[in-house]
């Protein structure tokens, strides 16, 4: 029965995806600013960040993806970088006046309730689907992909972006 089983996989799989991409079209519809960008707000009203890395350990993502994102942010004015008093060659980032009132009123994000999820599984399943799913990038050659922000690599349809066909012309 491994064809049943696979059906099985990729039924919940599609479900999740689905689940998470049409969270992600309504967060962003009601914030007007992808889920990343919501993700990495609800991550520094925690508290701020010392470094680029130590925000993508708190939003478990890679630094590289985590910049892209805090400069999308300072340039919309909701993240600052000030100098630390402690050691002038690092900038905490935080919240702005303005980040800490948009993100109040931001509807609850996919990827917060993805891992709230994933955290009230009791141990041994967690582990469980640890193990399964770093078999399954094994087996897919997927180690090396980056694990980046959901959806953020991928241009939203509420911004005009051109189909594949029409970049052909």
């Amino acid at each position: 029965m491994p064809r049943a089983e696979a059906n099985e996989v990729f039924d919940s799989l599609r479900r999740i995806v689905r689940h998470l991409r049409l969270a992600a079209n309504a967060s962003e519809s009601a914030a007007g600013m992808s889920t990343a960008q919501l993700f990495v707000l609800s991550r520094l009203a925690e508290a701020k960040a010392t470094s680029i890395r130590e925000l993508a350990v708190r939003t478990m993502t890679d630094p590289s993806s985590v910049s892209v994102v805090v400069a999308k942010l300072e340039a919309r004015g909701l993240v600052e970088r000030t100098p630390d008093a402690t050691d002038r060659r690092r900038a905490l980032l935080s919240l702005t006046a303005a980040g800490k009132k948009l993100l109040a009123k931001a509807p609850e994000l996919p990827q917060v309730r993805l891992l709230e999820a994933v955290e009230a599984l009791p141990t041994a399943r967690r582990r469980a689907i640890v193990s399964a799913l770093s078999d399954l990038v094994t087996a897919l050659g997927a180690e090396a992909a980056e694990p980046q922000f959901f959806f953020e690599d991928e241009p939203s349809r509420s911004r005009g972006s051109k189909t594949s066909s029409a970049r052909k012309r």
